[in-house]
């Protein structure tokens, strides 16, 4: 019971941490080249927000392209209903912004580099993630390494 209360406050942080670790990012929505550039797109929607990062390369060399502008512009319906600016955020241009429950938009990506200037379009069609099964995966995934750890240290004890 000591070992159990021990190991509380560790199960406590990864059961808080299990669903915000698969909101960076999300799922690959879109992939190709455009000009100079090899595009991969990812976008998750949760709880009313919407992630889209862009991971944006160099088509020639696979290098990361940093400094890039990277201007969203969306469209529902053929209606221009927003323009978001992707910022820079470590490996990817991102934005976060308040979203519909259901995505269906067409979006024109603007990139500009020193490589020059492209365009693309593609589809975003999104409805909302359910995180109840990652998140017992996780808790679950815990109480299995308490199981093994216990039974591997009371295999020993006995040896």
């Amino acid at each position: 019971m000591r070992r159990l209360a021990r190991l509380l406050p560790a199960f406590v942080l990864l059961a808080a941490t299990a669903t915000p670790a698969l909101a960076h990012g999300g799922d690959l929505v879109y992939t190709g080249a455009t000009g100079p550039y090899q595009v991969r797109a990812f976008a998750n929607w949760a709880e009313g927000w919407l992630d889209y990062s862009v991971d944006l390369r160099n088509v020639s060399t696979g290098a990361r392209i940093p400094g890039a502008e990277v201007k969203v512009t969306v469209f529902e319906n053929g209606v221009e209903i927003a323009q978001y600016t992707a910022f820079e955020s470590g490996a990817v241009y991102e934005f976060v912004e308040p979203s519909p429950e259901e995505v269906h938009w067409n979006l024109v990506l603007d990139i500009s580099s020193p490589l020059g200037p492209a365009r693309l379009t593609h589809a975003l069609d999104l409805a909302p993630t359910n995180w109840v099964l990652p998140g017992v995966l996780v808790i679950g995934g815990f109480f299995a390494a308490v199981a093994a750890h216990t039974w591997t240290a009371r295999r020993r004890a006995r040896a």
